[in-house]
């Protein structure tokens, strides 16, 4: 269960970034524009808010992303931890020998 609240945590992180970044691309576009005669070589002070919140959108992308791989390897894991057989039962250990004379019975 934790480990499909992890993963659905992550859809959520990465749907959040996206949104950021969508939304503040075209703002960023416009300051990179109106930026003067340094326009490529830096970031002028009225736009690095817009510039904070979309690189924040890929941050939140990038830990949205290694949440959601967290959560699918431990899922696998578990589901390989379920599927392997380590120790066998006890039962399974006298099927096919008497128990009392530790032999295999004759057909």
């Amino acid at each position: 269960m934790v480990k499909r609240l992890f993963e659905l945590l992550g859809l959520l992180t990465i749907a959040a970034g996206v949104y950021f970044v969508v939304i503040e691309r075209t703002k960023v576009n416009v300051c990179n524009a109106t930026a003067g005669k340094y326009v490529g070589f830096g970031v002028t002070p009225a736009c690095q808010r817009v510039v904070y919140a979309y690189f924040g959108g890929f941050i939140l992308m990038a830990v949205g992303a290694m949440v959601l791989v967290f959560g699918i390897l431990a899922t696998r894991k578990a589901a390989k931890k379920r599927l392997s057989v380590k120790k066998p039962s006890l039962a399974s250990q006298y099927q096919l020998m008497d128990p009392k004379t530790g032999r295999t019975p004759k057909s």
